[in-house]
Protein backbone atom coordinates (compact mmCIF):
# COMPACT_ATOMS: atom_id res chain seq x y z
CA UNK A 1 0.00 0.00 0.00
CA UNK A 2 2.94 2.35 0.57
CA UNK A 3 4.00 1.89 -3.04
CA UNK A 4 0.42 2.43 -4.25
CA UNK A 5 0.21 5.69 -2.31
CA UNK A 6 3.59 6.75 -3.71
CA UNK A 7 2.50 6.00 -7.28
CA UNK A 8 -0.72 7.99 -6.79
CA UNK A 9 1.27 10.88 -5.32
CA UNK A 10 3.62 10.88 -8.33
CA UNK A 11 0.65 10.81 -10.70
CA UNK A 12 -1.06 13.66 -8.83
CA UNK A 13 2.13 15.71 -8.94
CA UNK A 14 2.47 15.24 -12.72
CA UNK A 15 -1.18 16.14 -13.31
CA UNK A 16 -0.90 19.28 -11.19
CA UNK A 17 2.29 20.38 -12.94
CA UNK A 18 0.88 19.97 -16.44
CA UNK A 19 -2.46 21.59 -15.69
CA UNK A 20 -0.63 24.70 -14.47
CA UNK A 21 0.33 25.24 -18.12
CA UNK A 22 -2.97 25.64 -19.97
CA UNK A 23 -1.37 25.73 -23.43
CA UNK A 24 0.22 22.33 -22.76
CA UNK A 25 -3.19 20.89 -21.89
CA UNK A 26 -4.58 22.29 -25.14
CA UNK A 27 -1.61 20.76 -26.99
CA UNK A 28 -2.64 17.29 -25.76
CA UNK A 29 -5.54 17.50 -28.22
CA UNK A 30 -4.31 19.96 -30.81
CA UNK A 31 -0.90 18.38 -31.50
CA UNK A 32 -2.09 14.85 -32.44
CA UNK A 33 -4.94 16.44 -34.38
CA UNK A 34 -2.80 18.55 -36.70
CA UNK A 35 0.24 16.25 -36.78
CA UNK A 36 -1.50 12.95 -37.39
CA UNK A 37 -5.27 12.72 -37.61
CA UNK A 38 -6.13 15.60 -39.97
CA UNK A 39 -3.24 15.04 -42.46
CA UNK A 40 -3.98 11.30 -42.62
CA UNK A 41 -7.70 11.91 -43.05
CA UNK A 42 -7.21 14.50 -45.82
CA UNK A 43 -4.64 12.34 -47.57
CA UNK A 44 -6.97 9.36 -47.51
CA UNK A 45 -9.96 11.44 -48.62
CA UNK A 46 -8.00 12.78 -51.60
CA UNK A 47 -7.97 9.24 -53.06
CA UNK A 48 -11.72 8.74 -52.61
CA UNK A 49 -13.74 7.93 -55.74
CA UNK A 50 -17.15 9.53 -55.71
CA UNK A 51 -16.82 10.07 -51.98
CA UNK A 52 -16.04 6.38 -51.37
CA UNK A 53 -12.73 5.07 -50.04
CA UNK A 54 -12.50 2.14 -52.41
CA UNK A 55 -8.80 1.57 -51.82
CA UNK A 56 -9.34 1.31 -48.07
CA UNK A 57 -12.25 -1.07 -48.62
CA UNK A 58 -10.12 -3.36 -50.78
CA UNK A 59 -7.35 -3.38 -48.15
CA UNK A 60 -9.32 -3.88 -44.92
CA UNK A 61 -12.93 -4.48 -45.99
CA UNK A 62 -14.50 -1.16 -44.90
CA UNK A 63 -14.84 2.35 -46.31
CA UNK A 64 -14.99 3.99 -42.87
CA UNK A 65 -11.96 6.24 -43.34
CA UNK A 66 -12.67 8.44 -40.32
CA UNK A 67 -13.04 5.42 -38.06
CA UNK A 68 -9.84 3.89 -39.39
CA UNK A 69 -7.82 7.08 -38.81
CA UNK A 70 -9.23 8.01 -35.42
CA UNK A 71 -8.85 4.49 -34.04
CA UNK A 72 -5.26 4.55 -35.23
CA UNK A 73 -4.95 7.75 -33.24
CA UNK A 74 -5.98 5.84 -30.11
CA UNK A 75 -3.02 3.50 -30.42
CA UNK A 76 -0.68 6.34 -31.40
CA UNK A 77 -1.72 8.16 -28.24
CA UNK A 78 -1.17 5.05 -26.16
CA UNK A 79 2.31 4.60 -27.62
CA UNK A 80 3.15 8.27 -27.05
CA UNK A 81 2.03 7.94 -23.42
CA UNK A 82 4.46 5.09 -22.84
CA UNK A 83 7.36 6.77 -24.62
CA UNK A 84 6.97 10.38 -23.55
CA UNK A 85 4.97 10.42 -20.31
CA UNK A 86 6.42 7.31 -18.70
CA UNK A 87 9.95 7.20 -20.06
CA UNK A 88 10.80 10.78 -20.95
CA UNK A 89 9.39 11.92 -17.62
CA UNK A 90 12.58 10.56 -16.06
CA UNK A 91 14.61 12.81 -18.31
CA UNK A 92 12.57 15.81 -17.20
CA UNK A 93 13.39 14.87 -13.61
CA UNK A 94 17.08 14.73 -14.54
CA UNK A 95 16.92 18.19 -16.13
CA UNK A 96 15.10 19.59 -13.10
CA UNK A 97 17.67 18.08 -10.76
CA UNK A 98 15.03 16.15 -8.81
CA UNK A 99 15.60 12.59 -10.00
CA UNK A 100 18.59 11.85 -7.78
CA UNK A 101 16.89 13.06 -4.56
CA UNK A 102 13.80 11.04 -5.53
CA UNK A 103 15.98 7.96 -6.06
CA UNK A 104 17.21 8.30 -2.47
CA UNK A 105 13.73 7.85 -1.00
CA UNK A 106 12.52 4.40 0.15
CA UNK A 107 10.13 4.27 -2.83
CA UNK A 108 10.89 1.53 -5.36
CA UNK A 109 12.41 2.80 -8.60
CA UNK A 110 9.76 1.19 -10.78
CA UNK A 111 7.04 2.94 -8.75
CA UNK A 112 8.16 6.22 -10.33
CA UNK A 113 7.43 4.76 -13.77
CA UNK A 114 4.05 3.41 -12.63
CA UNK A 115 3.11 6.81 -11.19
CA UNK A 116 3.87 8.48 -14.48
CA UNK A 117 1.89 5.79 -16.27
CA UNK A 118 -1.16 6.66 -14.14
CA UNK A 119 -0.76 10.36 -14.93
CA UNK A 120 -0.22 9.53 -18.59
CA UNK A 121 -3.43 7.50 -18.72
CA UNK A 122 -5.32 10.46 -17.28
CA UNK A 123 -4.03 12.71 -20.05
CA UNK A 124 -4.58 9.95 -22.62
CA UNK A 125 -8.26 9.49 -21.72
CA UNK A 126 -8.83 13.27 -21.75
CA UNK A 127 -7.20 13.70 -25.16
CA UNK A 128 -9.00 10.72 -26.74
CA UNK A 129 -12.44 11.83 -25.52
CA UNK A 130 -11.74 15.29 -26.95
CA UNK A 131 -10.49 13.89 -30.27
CA UNK A 132 -13.52 11.62 -30.61
CA UNK A 133 -15.82 14.57 -29.92
CA UNK A 134 -14.06 16.55 -32.67
CA UNK A 135 -14.23 13.55 -35.02
CA UNK A 136 -17.96 13.03 -34.46
CA UNK A 137 -18.68 16.74 -34.81
CA UNK A 138 -16.54 17.60 -37.84
CA UNK A 139 -15.29 14.45 -39.59
CA UNK A 140 -18.34 12.18 -39.63
CA UNK A 141 -16.79 9.73 -37.19
CA UNK A 142 -19.09 6.78 -36.48
CA UNK A 143 -18.57 3.50 -34.62
CA UNK A 144 -20.51 0.27 -34.23
CA UNK A 145 -21.79 -0.56 -30.75
CA UNK A 146 -19.50 -3.61 -30.89
CA UNK A 147 -16.57 -1.36 -30.01
CA UNK A 148 -17.19 -2.36 -26.38
CA UNK A 149 -16.00 -5.87 -27.24
CA UNK A 150 -12.52 -4.45 -27.79
CA UNK A 151 -12.23 -2.99 -24.28
CA UNK A 152 -10.46 -6.11 -22.87
CA UNK A 153 -7.91 -5.95 -25.69
CA UNK A 154 -7.23 -2.27 -24.94
CA UNK A 155 -6.79 -3.03 -21.24
CA UNK A 156 -4.24 -5.74 -22.05
CA UNK A 157 -2.49 -3.36 -24.46
CA UNK A 158 -2.23 -0.71 -21.72
CA UNK A 159 -0.52 -3.25 -19.45
CA UNK A 160 1.80 -4.28 -22.28
CA UNK A 161 2.75 -0.66 -22.96
CA UNK A 162 3.81 -0.30 -19.32
CA UNK A 163 6.39 -2.98 -20.09
CA UNK A 164 7.45 -1.06 -23.20
CA UNK A 165 7.63 2.09 -21.08
CA UNK A 166 10.07 0.33 -18.75
CA UNK A 167 12.28 -0.57 -21.72
CA UNK A 168 12.33 3.00 -23.02
CA UNK A 169 12.86 4.38 -19.49
CA UNK A 170 15.94 2.15 -19.20
CA UNK A 171 17.29 3.67 -22.40
CA UNK A 172 16.59 7.18 -21.09
CA UNK A 173 18.61 6.41 -17.96
CA UNK A 174 21.57 5.02 -19.89
CA UNK A 175 21.71 7.36 -22.91
CA UNK A 176 22.75 10.91 -22.17
CA UNK A 177 20.90 12.49 -25.11
CA UNK A 178 17.90 10.22 -25.63
CA UNK A 179 15.58 12.72 -27.36
CA UNK A 180 16.20 11.41 -30.88
CA UNK A 181 16.02 7.80 -29.69
CA UNK A 182 12.65 8.29 -28.00
CA UNK A 183 11.23 10.40 -30.83
CA UNK A 184 12.24 8.03 -33.63
CA UNK A 185 11.27 4.82 -31.85
CA UNK A 186 7.93 6.30 -30.83
CA UNK A 187 7.18 7.09 -34.47
CA UNK A 188 8.33 3.70 -35.77
CA UNK A 189 6.41 1.83 -33.05
CA UNK A 190 3.15 3.61 -33.90
CA UNK A 191 3.59 3.18 -37.66
CA UNK A 192 4.47 -0.52 -37.33
CA UNK A 193 1.32 -1.01 -35.24
CA UNK A 194 -0.80 0.03 -38.24
CA UNK A 195 -1.94 3.38 -36.89
CA UNK A 196 -1.73 5.17 -40.25
CA UNK A 197 -2.17 2.35 -42.77
CA UNK A 198 -2.74 -1.43 -42.79
CA UNK A 199 0.36 -3.43 -41.88
CA UNK A 200 -0.34 -5.65 -44.89
CA UNK A 201 1.12 -2.82 -46.98
CA UNK A 202 4.47 -3.08 -45.19
CA UNK A 203 7.34 -5.11 -46.70
CA UNK A 204 7.46 -8.71 -45.52
CA UNK A 205 10.27 -8.22 -42.99
CA UNK A 206 8.54 -5.25 -41.38
CA UNK A 207 5.25 -7.14 -41.26
CA UNK A 208 7.00 -9.77 -39.17
CA UNK A 209 8.30 -7.08 -36.82
CA UNK A 210 4.83 -5.55 -36.57
CA UNK A 211 3.43 -8.88 -35.42
CA UNK A 212 5.76 -8.77 -32.41
CA UNK A 213 4.08 -5.61 -31.09
CA UNK A 214 1.10 -5.85 -28.72
CA UNK A 215 -0.46 -2.71 -30.17
CA UNK A 216 -0.75 -4.34 -33.61
CA UNK A 217 -3.18 -6.93 -32.28
CA UNK A 218 -5.01 -4.47 -30.02
CA UNK A 219 -5.59 -2.04 -32.88
CA UNK A 220 -6.74 -4.76 -35.25
CA UNK A 221 -9.22 -6.07 -32.67
CA UNK A 222 -10.41 -2.52 -32.02
CA UNK A 223 -11.02 -1.85 -35.72
CA UNK A 224 -12.78 -5.17 -36.19
CA UNK A 225 -15.21 -4.38 -33.38
CA UNK A 226 -15.73 -0.68 -34.12
CA UNK A 227 -15.80 -0.39 -37.92
CA UNK A 228 -16.05 -4.00 -39.13
CA UNK A 229 -12.62 -4.17 -40.75
CA UNK A 230 -11.24 -7.43 -42.08
CA UNK A 231 -9.07 -9.11 -39.38
CA UNK A 232 -5.47 -10.08 -39.89
CA UNK A 233 -6.13 -13.42 -38.19
CA UNK A 234 -8.96 -15.04 -36.31
CA UNK A 235 -9.93 -12.67 -33.45
CA UNK A 236 -9.42 -15.39 -30.84
CA UNK A 237 -5.93 -16.07 -32.16
CA UNK A 238 -5.15 -12.35 -32.09
CA UNK A 239 -6.31 -11.97 -28.50
CA UNK A 240 -4.22 -14.96 -27.41
CA UNK A 241 -1.22 -13.48 -29.24
CA UNK A 242 -1.83 -10.16 -27.50
CA UNK A 243 -1.86 -11.88 -24.12
CA UNK A 244 1.30 -13.83 -24.93
CA UNK A 245 3.26 -10.78 -26.11
CA UNK A 246 2.09 -8.79 -23.08
CA UNK A 247 3.10 -11.61 -20.72
CA UNK A 248 6.61 -11.44 -22.19
CA UNK A 249 7.18 -7.69 -22.52
CA UNK A 250 6.12 -6.66 -19.00
CA UNK A 251 8.62 -8.81 -17.04
CA UNK A 252 11.27 -8.15 -19.70
CA UNK A 253 10.77 -4.40 -19.33
CA UNK A 254 10.98 -4.63 -15.54
CA UNK A 255 14.18 -6.68 -15.73
CA UNK A 256 15.87 -4.31 -18.18
CA UNK A 257 14.82 -1.26 -16.15
CA UNK A 258 16.17 -2.80 -12.92
CA UNK A 259 19.43 -3.63 -14.69
CA UNK A 260 19.73 -0.02 -15.95
CA UNK A 261 19.01 1.30 -12.45
CA UNK A 262 21.65 -1.03 -10.97
CA UNK A 263 24.23 0.13 -13.49
CA UNK A 264 23.50 3.78 -12.76
CA UNK A 265 23.91 3.21 -9.02
CA UNK A 266 27.16 1.25 -9.45
CA UNK A 267 28.76 3.73 -11.84
CA UNK A 268 27.31 6.87 -10.24
CA UNK A 269 25.96 7.84 -13.66
CA UNK A 270 22.72 9.26 -12.31
CA UNK A 271 24.55 12.28 -10.89
CA UNK A 272 26.19 13.00 -14.26
CA UNK A 273 22.98 13.99 -16.04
Amino acid sequence: MDEVRAALAIARKDVIMLTRYRVSVFALVFTPLYQGVVPAFLFGASFAVGGRSLGLASSIGTENLAGFIFLGGVVSGLVATAFWQMAWGLRNEMDNGTLEPSWLTPTRRDTFVIGRALAGMTFFIFSQVSLFAIGIGFFGLRFDAGILRAVPALVVAVVAMIGVGYLVAAAVLLVREANFLVDSTNYLFAIASGSAFPITLLPGLFQGMALLLPTTYALDLLRQSAIGSRPLFDPTVEFVALLAVSALVVPLGRRVFDAADHRMRVTGGLAQH
